[in-house]
């Protein structure tokens, strides 16, 4: 029996099957996987996924959260969040306090070093974006970076 050559270790974000590429469904998660793994590879540099960029961003724009409410706003069940927490507090990103309320709960708050450190890597990430976006004009990336969010609403 000849084996299928779509084996998983021979697939990549990168990879496409022209035939399939009239259906919007399949070129819109083909762009999103190929996304991610880009952003992927560059956030090794940092030491941090996705995830964790998305935790501290919250906390930056939002100030202090509790473990749980990020969980529940960025759908990322609570063992997972646990981890990403505490990558991030290894790292000095992050810390937990108590919460003021009760103090069982821990409320995540962003260090100095994590904002600083944070600017940089919103520079990674931009130029990760950039070199995504590459193929299309300035009126493209614009017009994509207005419709994209309407599709999430």
């Amino acid at each position: 029996m000849k084996k299928s050559s779509a084996t998983p270790s021979s697939c990549d974000a990168t990879s496409f099957n022209p035939v399939l590429k009239a259906f919007f469904g399949y070129c819109l998660n083909k762009c999103a996987l190929r996304y991610k793994d880009m952003m992927g590879r560059a956030l090794l540099q940092h030491k941090i996924v996705g995830p964790q960029l998305g935790i501290m961003k919250l906390l930056q724009v939002q100030g202090p959260k509790s473990q749980i409410v990020l969980g529940q706003e960025m759908y990322i069940d609570k063992a997972s969040m646990v981890k990403f927490i505490d990558g991030l507090e290894k790292l000095k990103y992050v810390r937990r306090i108590p919460g003021a309320e009760d103090r069982r709960i821990k409320v995540i708050e962003l260090t100095p070093k994590g904002a600083k450190d944070l600017d940089t890597i919103a520079k990674t990430q931009r130029q990760v974006e950039d070199e995504f976006l590459s193929p299309l004009s300035k009126k493209d990336k614009d017009l994509l970076k207005e419709i994209l969010p309407k599709l999430l609403t």
